[in-house]
């Protein structure tokens, strides 16, 4: 199984995990609520947190930008919300220096060539690929072309298009990592299947999980299960305006999951029958 480089940290098997808190849009366009959210997630102890960056005049035509009312339901509530929560650009160099005050890795999802371009020159080491642009070709072979990692969310896609979409990204000799995800909000356990991340390491490419369920034992799980990467959206208060604040958790749940996930790699091990010091001590007493 091969292994990619996010930064200066290997991703893949037999590797620590790879923990990013998804800020997305939870800043609610708000730069010192995105620093706080940063905050949180350095104290939490993750590797990245990851925005999300859109040019909506790129992505929405005219008419619904100017009468959300006028498209269909999705688009009547997602729009709005997504007006009201954009960063302006200059933010974000903001965020990219509190980053590297902070020692945190910068990662941000691109929604089209134009946010991709943006995102690039912030200086990203890899670019994340939401659910919904999974099939998103002309996107794809636009950040193939920038030569950096892709880290792909799986939700809602097909195994077919999961299949099209890995092929047409190796015929590009593209690195990349998918991720598992299941995309509701907030996602019912009974319809999470963590199992289908083996069906995805048959591709022969990393595979980790991106969660929207309640609470943490899903991506403990999920990383007891070998996920390489787990990506959570974090929240200061679950009950604050936005489309993703009730799928996500809250600092102190944060902390206690990248606890979780540190843990589980400790009792997994290597493998290996080996002594352990103490257990020598009671062997010698036992067995004379």
């Amino acid at each position: 199984m091969p292994v990619i480089k996010i930064g200066d940290r290997l991703v893949g098997n037999d590797q620590p995990t790879y923990i990013i808190a998804e800020i997305g849009v939870n800043h609610n366009g708000i730069l010192p609520l995105a620093i706080e959210l940063i905050d949180a997630s350095v104290s939490a102890g993750v590797d990245a947190v990851k925005f999300q960056k859109r040019n909506l005049e790129k992505l929405y035509a005219k008419k619904y930008l100017d009468n959300a009312n006028s498209g269909e339901k999705t688009l009547r509530y997602l729009l709005p919300i997504l007006q009201r929560v954009e960063l302006p650009d200059e933010a974000y160099y903001e965020i990219i220096e509190y980053c590297h005050q902070k020692g945190i890795t910068f990662l941000c999802s691109a929604f089209d060539v134009e946010s991709a371009d943006f995102v690039d020159q912030l200086g990203v080491p890899a670019f994340k690929v939401a659910s919904a642009d999974m099939t998103n070709l002309p996107l794809l072979d636009h950040l193939v072309s920038k030569g950096k990692p892709l880290i792909i969310s799986t939700g809602m896609s097909s195994m077919d298009e999961v299949e099209f979409s890995v092929n047409y990204l190796k015929e590009r000799k593209a690195e990349f990592v998918l991720l598992h995800c299941n995309s509701t909000y907030p996602a019912a356990f009974e319809d999470i299947n963590l199992r289908f991340m083996e069906r995805l390491r048959n591709f022969g490419v990393p595979v980790g999980y991106s969660g929207h369920e309640r609470g943490i034992a899903v991506s403990t799980v999920a990383s007891a299960l070998g996920a390489c990467i787990i990506e959570r959206h974090i929240t200061l208060d679950r009950s604050m305006y936005g489309s993703d604040q009730a799928a996500s958790i809250e600092p102190y749940e944060l902390c206690k999951l990248v606890k979780d996930i540190r843990k589980v790699e400790k009792i997994l091990g290597n493998g290996e029958k080996v002594f352990s010091e103490e257990e020598m001590k009671v062997r010698k007493k036992l067995r004379g």
